[in-house]
């Protein structure tokens, strides 16, 4: 199958000794945190800048909504920071869309990586600017987990400048089958936050990848069930559902003690709504697991599901090009 052309490119891989700058676009991080996983990027030969934004706060936050916004604009300015990780996800990002200048942005391409609630700042960075971000490990899962694997494919993809091959044995095939398309995704709930604004996502001919966490079994079908009347499942070529990290039923969570079961598995609610038709598999590592894999978000993939796992393939730049700086 060859690639369909696409206005998407990739931003300028990160080079092997390039600096790192680290945002807070959502909740606080505690400084030993930022630390550690601060270290942890300089122990593979990479330099760091933690923007200082990063250690205000305002409430639950890292700072206000014009410093965290600031600081995302202040990292892709700086000719000197070569790809912007955020600290961490949380809650806060929907609220620096309106507040950034994606002109800015797009005129300084340069990889931006993160996952949970900095889908929607994946999603509109992509969108406004036609480049790809990646949807991958932040500061604190650097700092807490230090799997690997996260780190090993975090470095192989923002710093590709060929062709890379991801594969993923730990995965579920529920349907087997190969497609190609644009990879979109992320959260669940930040995915359906961004319906009907500016910066909602089209699902026609795309690679749809899927996780939530601390979510209970009623709220989550609900969510699917939006999505599903949106029009969000109609036109994708097939689906890659992560790990659905702490989910609760009826009993537990929320509910009222008593409370009977909801009555329906996650992968029941999941194969209630998504296409029967089309390439599914459930565990891709893509979550809030132990092990969270960098996938380019916005980018042109191939993807085969099988009994032998998952596997994902996609160019440096579906154009055979990256963005000048």
């Amino acid at each position: 199958m060859a690639y369909r052309s696409s206005s998407t490119i990739f931003p300028p891989p990160l080079k092997p000794g390039g600096t790192i700058g680290i945002v807070s676009p959502g909740r606080w991080l505690k400084p030993e945190l930022i630390a550690k996983g601060k270290a942890l990027l300089e122990k593979r030969g990479y330099q760091t800048v933690v923007h200082a934004q990063n250690y205000l706060q305002d409430g639950q936050l890292a700072g206000s909504d014009a410093a965290r916004a600031e600081a995302i604009m202040d990292m892709f300015a700086d000719r000197t920071i070569d790809a912007v990780m955020c600290a961490r996800g949380g809650t806060g990002s929907i609220r620096l869309l309106e507040r950034l200048d994606y002109k800015l942005i797009r005129r300084n391409p340069k990889p931006f990586i993160g996952f949970s609630d900095i889908t929607v700042l994946l999603q509109a960075i992509t969108r406004r600017c036609s480049f790809v971000t990646y949807h991958g490990p932040m500061t604190i899962i650097f700092a807490e987990k230090h799997d690997p694997r996260s780190v090993d494919d975090f470095f192989n993809v923002i710093g590709a400048k060929k062709s890379v091959r991801l594969r993923y044995p730990e995965a579920k095939a529920i349907r087997s089958g190969q497609a190609e398309g644009v990879l979109v995704g992320g959260n669940i709930t930040l995915l359906q936050t961004l319906i009907g604004t500016p910066y909602d996502w089209a699902s026609k001919d795309t690679i749809l990848f899927i996780e939530d966490v601390d979510e209970i079994l009623y709220r989550l079908d609900r969510t699917l069930y939006h999505l599903k009347l949106a029009g969000k499942f109609d036109g994708i070529r097939a689906v890659l559902v992560g790990e659905m990290c702490r989910m609760a039923d009826g009993e537990t969570g929320f509910a009222r003690k008593g409370e009977r079961p909801y009555g329906k598995t996650l992968k029941e609610i999941l194969l209630d709504v998504l296409p029967p038709d089309i390439p599914l598999c459930f565990d891709v590592p893509c979550g809030h697991g132990g092990y969270v894999t960098t996938l380019p978000y916005g980018a042109e993939v191939k993807v085969s599901v099988s009994g032998r796992g998952v596997e994902l393939v996609f160019p440096s730049s579906p154009a055979g090009e990256v963005a000048k700086t």
